[in-house]
């Protein structure tokens, strides 16, 4: 048996050089045949192509026409006619506001006003009785004048009659400048009236527009100033969607975009639309953008500040991939590209998705060659064959 074994360890010994040298043999032929010998693989040509990105961003629900009904005066809540999620139509009654005291200010104020009517309706009848006496001043005044040269008048009746005459005179000065006087009375009285009357007015509270009441923050018996929030009204009808972008896409999103936006509350369900309007002001810590969308229709059931996805589709000349090209190395997403004839690893930036294609924003050139991935490719030798180039034409459906 020793002899058996010594005899294997022998040939052992022997045949090891020859294996060895088989085994390199074996390796150089296979690195030879995969860093030399070229193979042959799918290869896709980049070029810059007009694409449909689909832009994605948070959006919350909001409305144009929404409207915080406040008291335009103080007083105490006497009644609300509405509650929450009530429909309610423009002009009206929301609420009224306990207004005794304008009633009775409003009652003293015409009490006023007619006083001083009557005040000048008296002034302008004594002034015609003054203007009857001036006339009548007037015309013994210029009969005692003729008579003072024949000696029938004596020069105290003519000073007598003068003085009577001026003072008729000076009193229908004085009382119509009491009419005018009066007449303002009148007039500020008036004001007054209107003036009340219209805070009487506000004392019941309409709705400024057909809408929605979405919250209802006061009871009967609350005292009510000025600003203070009643309720908020809302036009279902003027519902739009305000969405979050980063600025790097301002200059692609335009008004009239279609618009696909999933509501956290149901989202299977899209709805469409259309960009409505950009907001001219970027937020100086986040370097988002606003965007206004318009939905087609409202979802069944909405509540202001609702979450929502928005998906905005924009048109671009841009750098696209099928995903499929695609790959990733240590975290890192690139591509397998054909650098003088070889496979190569190129790490690349990628954008927004186009469909089934997604936007490359860095990393690629235009004319560069992409491969199809593979498992082993670094620095492979290989030729490309049906050789195509990367486009997309717009379709949306």
């Amino acid at each position: 048996m020793r002899s058996f074994g010594f005899l294997r360890r022998s040939a052992f010994r022997k045949a090891f050089p020859i294996i060895c040298a088989v085994a390199t043999m074996i390796a150089i032929g296979a690195a030879g045949y995969f860093y030399l010998v070229p193979h042959v693989v799918a290869g896709t040509t980049v070029e810059p192509t007009s694409a449909i990105l689909e832009i994605r961003g948070p959006a919350l629900l909001d409305a144009i026409d929404k409207v915080v009904v406040t008291a335009r005066i103080q007083g105490f809540l006497k009644t609300i006619e509405v509650d929450k999620n009530d429909n309610v139509t423009k002009g009206q009654v929301l609420a009224a506001i306990d207004a005794q005291d304008f009633e009775s200010q409003l009652l003293g104020a015409k009490a006023d006003a007619s006083a001083a009517e009557h005040a000048v309706a008296e002034t302008r009848a004594s002034l015609e009785s003054l203007r009857a006496l001036v006339d009548k001043a007037k015309i013994e005044y210029d009969r005692k004048r003729a008579l003072i040269p024949s000696g029938a008048a004596s020069q105290a009746d003519l000073t007598n009659t003068e003085t009577a005459y001026k003072q008729a005179s000076a009193d229908i000065a004085r009382v119509t400048a009491s009419i005018e006087r009066l007449s303002a009375q009148e007039t500020s009285a008036r004001a007054n009236v209107k003036l009340l009357e219209v805070r009487m007015g506000y004392a019941t509270i309409r709705s400024p527009l057909n809408g929605i009441v979405v919250s209802k923050d006061r009871t009967v018996g609350d005292l009510l100033t000025p600003g203070v929030k009643l309720m908020e009204v809302v036009d279902p009808g003027t519902l739009i969607l305000t969405a979050r972008f980063d600025e790097s896409v301002l200059d692609m999103i335009r008004p009239g975009q279609p618009v696909a936006a999933h509501f956290t509350s149901d989202a299977t369900r899209p709805l469409k639309g259309a960009v409505l309007r950009l907001h001219r002001q970027v937020d100086e810590e986040t370097r988002e953008f606003k965007v206004d969308v318009k939905l087609d229709e409202p979802p069944p059931m909405w509540a202001l500040n609702e979450r929502a996805s928005v998906v905005i589709y924009a048109t671009t000349r841009t750098i696209v991939l099928p995903q499929n090209l695609i790959s990733r190395r240590s975290g890192r997403v690139g591509v397998w590209k054909l650098e003088e004839g070889r496979a190569a690893w190129v790490p690349i930036s990628l954008g927004y998705t186009a469909l089934t294609s997604i936007q490359v924003v860095s990393g690629l050139a235009p004319g560069d060659v992409v491969l199809a991935p593979r498992h082993r490719y670094e620095w492979e030798p290989v030729n490309v064959r049906e050789q195509q180039t990367a486009t997309r034409e717009p379709a949306l459906q």
